[in-house]
């Protein structure tokens, strides 16, 4: 397995300066965020708002040989990208898989239904695999790969429910990003049994932790649970054992890293790469 980072948990690097911080600390790629680029001389709020780490889909085919000129230059592959499109965002999407086209990057994210209650399950998936359709044929004419991460929040926080989404398109032509991490929040499945549920769609793997505590109690006694991002060792994704599982289920592509946890953004890369380094060793 290789490492990449996910930029969105480096907000204060500009792309060239986030490329040139990942080849000195020795990652294996990047993988670039991809949605609205703040303005120019914007404060960096934090790693959802303001970050400068960001490629444009609007402007990423022009941006496209130079990125890919960039990375070449670093040594940094990039095995996905990493957008907040939905797939009803079909015209940036095309340009983002035509820009993937040209950097050599074979795979990129893309939404699927929010699920808050007010909407059945059913039909949302309706929804969604009929508004995946066009992104997956997009795909064939590009040579890109749509992925669907497993997200709190979504119609596939789990490997089932993304196996039931998934499912609909070929595994060449459409896979999932697993993300154990946001499965704390909610999801979590064995995750030997999630792997093999996943099969030929497990694509790509983000790499962060999160842990529950209590916050608050109920005057009935009953405890309150909140889930917050934690430490790669301090959360409650055991990433020996989730690792250990992933080899043995055959899984020898990527794993991306992300960080949430408050601190400094170098020295978080570099304790981080130094430690999945050793749980890989």
């Amino acid at each position: 397995m290789k490492i990449s980072v996910f930029t969105v948990c480096m907000p204060e690097y500009t792309p060239e300066e986030g490329a040139r911080v990942l080849a000195k600390i020795g990652y294996d790629g990047v993988e670039w965020r991809v949605t609205a680029v703040p303005r120019l001389g914007a404060p960096v709020l934090n790693f959802w708002e303001g970050n400068r780490c960001t490629l444009a889909p609007e402007t990423l085919p022009k941006q496209a040989d130079k990125i890919r000129r960039m990375c070449a230059r670093h040594k940094l592959a990039m095995p996905c990208l990493g957008t907040y499109l939905g797939y009803q965002d079909l015209s940036l999407i095309e340009r983002v898989m035509q820009a993937a086209s040209r950097m050599k990057v074979t795979q990129f994210r893309v939404g699927v239904a929010r699920y808050d209650g007010k909407t059945s399950y059913g039909e949302l998936l309706e929804k969604a695999v009929k508004g995946w359709a066009p992104v997956v044929e997009l795909g064939r004419q590009y040579g890109v790969r749509p992925l669907a991460e497993i997200h709190m929040g979504t119609i596939v926080t789990s490997a089932s429910a993304a196996r039931r989404f998934i499912e609909h398109f070929k595994p060449e032509e459409a896979g999932i990003i697993l993300d154990p991490g946001n499965m704390v929040y909610e999801g979590f499945e064995n995750l030997q049994m999630g792997m093999e549920i996943l099969g030929p769609y497990l694509a790509h793997v983000h790499v962060k932790n999160a842990a529950r505590t209590i916050r608050a109690g109920d005057p009935d006694g009953n405890l309150r649970w909140v889930c917050d991002s934690a430490t790669l060792r301090g959360g409650q994704v055991n990433w020996r054992d989730t690792l250990k599982t992933l080899r043995s289920s055959g899984y020898d592509g990527w794993i991306s890293l992300e960080d949430f946890v408050p601190g400094d953004t170098e020295s978080k890369l570099r304790d981080n790469l130094a430690y999945l380094r050793q749980l890989m060793a």
